[in-house]
């Protein structure tokens, strides 16, 4: 393919992928694995693509692509949430595209805003803000995490309540692949 294709990370689960194609190019060729949840950085818009076709990854030549993708390979183990998040705060998570292979959760929060405890499957978290946040975690633990806008990571399943550490409101996308867990 055209352009810059880099493997971020890679385990059983996933395969993270950072794309960036200039402007006046287009990829020439398909992407390493599907099915594949595709993160366009610019419209922060997410789909699932499951077969290749040049029209699915086509873009007008006037245009750069900025995109993370995010290839299936195989669902963590079956593990019961009892606290989803989408069931227990709907209001700030919410899901953008779901089928038997992976759901795909929008989170947000305003500036300062506290959440309430939830329970998150392993999962791919993808940055379209800065992100600065305070976390509590189920024992009582606490940590701070953060990222700038446009990256994505591997996060191991985790029960903890999130609050806003930033002046900004916050964005990210949630990619779980999914198994028999029965969200």
């Amino acid at each position: 393919m055209s352009g810059s294709f880099q493997v971020s990370f890679e385990n059983e689960y996933v395969r993270i992928v950072n794309v960036s194609i200039p402007v006046g190019e287009l990829p020439d060729d398909r992407p390493a694995a599907l099915p594949l949840v595709r993160i366009d950085l610019e419209s922060r818009k997410t789909r699932y693509v499951d077969s290749w076709s040049r029209q699915e990854f086509a873009r007008p030549s006037d245009q750069a692509v900025r995109e993370i993708w995010v290839e299936l390979k195989a669902a963590p183990p079956a593990k019961a949430i009892a606290l989803d998040a989408v069931r227990i705060d709907p209001a700030r998570y919410k899901i953008d595209f779901e089928n038997d292979k992976v759901r795909v959760v929008r989170l947000g929060f305003a500036a300062r805003e506290k959440g309430v405890m939830v329970e998150h499957p392993p999962r791919v978290l993808a940055t379209l803000s800065d992100v600065s946040v305070k976390l509590v975690f189920q024992d009582g633990k606490t940590e701070e995490r953060g990222a700038p806008a446009g990256v994505a990571a591997w996060l191991e399943g985790e029960t903890l309540q999130t609050e806003n550490a930033s002046d900004h409101p916050l964005e990210v996308v949630l990619i779980e692949p999914k198994s028999g867990r029965g969200f």
